[in-house]
């Protein structure tokens, strides 16, 4: 006997790493082939089996991302790029404590995240137009002394206004492309033109809200946005594909805005902070130009 039951169960575990589709259809080869391999009476995988199939599994989903019948690369980008501004930016302008803002607004931005996540660009257009509107009282009011009604938070500068602008200007884009997913109902296939994303994005604000209410640390969000931006860059080189590093692109804008406006006043860790999300950025992109400009290259 070359292996044992419990050394199976371990090597299914780690194939979970993989899309459904790719152990449907490849998950019982290759675990015969590790078993086969294995050597005598072992239990559990060795670190560079277990490495190995963590890092196949990443490249696989990222792989599989990629929809090769669905959206160009670019407006799944732009698409991706809008829903993680939008996902943060209800996360930390729809305040549940200390001080609960007006219901109005929270429903606003809820619905809007919703039809980003459905690919709703139509639909997701106009709200995030009028919250845009909104967050820009101050401002617009200074321009052209036109009184907007108050039923949610308004800003002075420009970095605090640059998200909703951003999903204002990606919806449109998004907007005018055709329809590239079946819908049920008439409606529906107006408003869509994207493909629905995962549900789950719905837990980013839903779990800045609850670390909220336990003291949650600034560090902390930044720790998971530098590995959020390390994650695209491995997938942009994982997968051959831009689309990660636009959406990280579009996400860091308004930071990048953010850092002009108050460059003298960061102190150091702010000033690392920065550094690094755009070395990592820097990287992304450099990696989806060779991507590009390999692909485009005539063979």
């Amino acid at each position: 006997m070359s292996s044992t039951p419990s050394l199976e169960r371990h090597y299914r575990r780690l194939l979970h790493a993989y899309p459904k589709v790719y152990r449907e259809q490849h998950g019982d080869e290759l675990v015969g082939t590790l078993l086969e391999a294995a050597g005598p009476h072992r239990h559990r995988p060795t670190l560079r089996e277990a490495a190995s199939l963590l890092t196949g599994g990443f490249t696989a989903r990222a792989r599989a991302a990629r929809r090769p019948a669905g959206p160009p690369w670019w407006a799944d980008g732009i698409h991706l790029g809008i829903l993680a501004v939008a996902a943060a930016t209800v996360a930390m302008n729809v305040r549940i404590l200390p001080y609960p803002i007006p219901a109005i607004w929270a429903a606003l931005m809820i619905v809007l995240l919703f039809a980003i996540i459905l690919g709703w660009t139509r639909l997701a257009l106009p709200l995030a137009l009028v919250a845009a509107i909104q967050v820009s009282r101050p401002l617009m009011y200074e321009a052209v002394e036109i009184p907007i009604p108050y039923y949610g938070p308004g800003f002075g500068d420009i970095s605090a206004i640059a998200p909703y602008w951003l999903i204002v200007a990606g919806s449109a884009i998004l907007a005018f492309r055709s329809a590239s997913a079946p819908s049920k109902t008439r409606i529906s296939r107006w408003m869509q033109t994207m493909p629905a994303r995962s549900g789950l994005w719905l837990l980013v604000p839903l779990a800045y809200w609850a670390l909220q209410s336990t003291g949650f640390a600034p560090e902390s969000r930044a720790a998971l946005e530098i590995l959020a931006f390390l994650v695209a860059l491995l997938a942009t080189i994982a997968a051959r594909d831009s689309r990660w590093a636009l959406a990280a692109a579009i996400y860091l804008l308004p930071g990048l805005i953010y850092l002009a406006e108050n460059v003298t006043n960061l102190g150091t860790r702010g000033m690392v902070y920065w550094s690094v999300l755009t070395i990592l950025l820097i990287a992304a992109l450099t990696a989806a130009y060779r991507t590009r400009k390999r692909h485009s290259s005539p063979t």
